[in-house]
């Protein structure tokens, strides 16, 4: 099987659900030819090149990711990227590599996101044991949990995701019924904030969205959040993507590749 008909397959697939194809800056293949055999297939966050080595060690040479492959979407083509960083070491190593383990990476991101439930946040849901607790219907999308802390909420987060990159704003001890599921910037952000007691998201502006939570503190709102990073909040999706790829497509492994947190936090050690 290539890697067209893997892909022709999930359009498929899609379409049975309800959701057709259509044209989008996004989704594509990015990388290689369509017409590759496949050996396996990895899904995963992003295609870093990190992902794209642990693919190819693993004989999985098509690569199905949420993000873009060269950093920004608008490069997401490898001769566009290629003429706008033509001289830059990554850009050209990570197609060399590319092109050494003969890897094909295809990008599904608008129209994974148009899924019912849509299977980024429902991922992320599963893996804060939240599942019971989403209301992926609501506007915006809420978790109502057992009453607890600002603080014990980040720290659940911490523990569930596996990772120390969670920054919270606002009281500590600010009592939480109620948390908004939001994305990456304070126009997403807001009505999660007006209608939820706080918010999570994933990957915002400080200057926007942390200072506007730091004002209505001020202001004696009692509101807050907690931020994870982008890969945190959207690669349990591309897991749920895997399970979902494997009836699928029968006849190669299928797994998940975790992109992995892209920050370290170095420990405090007093003087």
């Amino acid at each position: 099987i290539t890697a067209a008909q893997v892909v022709d397959r999930i359009k498929k697939k899609l379409l049975q659900e309800g959701i057709p194809w259509s044209p989008s800056f996004f989704d594509g293949f990015h990388l290689g030819d369509p017409n590759t055999p496949v050996t396996g297939i990895a899904t995963t966050f992003q295609s870093t090149f990190s992902v794209l080595q642990r693919a190819a060690a693993a004989h999985k040479n098509l690569i199905i990711s949420h993000e873009c492959t060269f950093w920004d979407s608008w490069m997401d083509d490898p001769i566009v990227a290629m003429q706008e960083m033509q001289n830059d070491p990554v850009c050209k190593a990570k197609i060399r590599f590319a092109e050494q383990h003969n890897l094909v990476a295809w990008r599904v991101h608008d129209h994974w996101h148009r899924r019912r439930p849509d299977p980024i946040f429902s991922g992320l849901a599963r893996q804060l044991e939240w599942t019971g607790y989403y209301n992926i219907d609501s506007q915006p999308r809420r978790y109502t949990i057992p009453e607890t802390s600002l603080e014990e909420v980040a720290r659940h987060i911490q523990q569930k995701l596996g990772t120390q990159n969670v920054v919270a704003v606002g009281d500590p001890k600010l009592r939480v019924k109620t948390v908004g599921d939001c994305v990456h910037v304070l126009a997403t952000v807001l009505p999660a904030l007006h209608s939820c007691d706080i918010a999570l998201v994933g990957e915002t502006p400080q200057y926007d969205t942390f200072e506007y939570v730091r004002d209505a503190m001020n202001l004696g709102l009692k509101k807050g959040l907690v931020m994870i990073s982008h890969e945190a909040l959207e690669e349990r999706g591309m897991q749920v993507c895997a399970e979902w790829l494997k009836p699928l497509v029968p006849e190669v492994p299928i797994e998940w590749i975790p992109a992995g947190d892209p920050f370290q936090i170095p420990p405090l050690h007093k003087a």
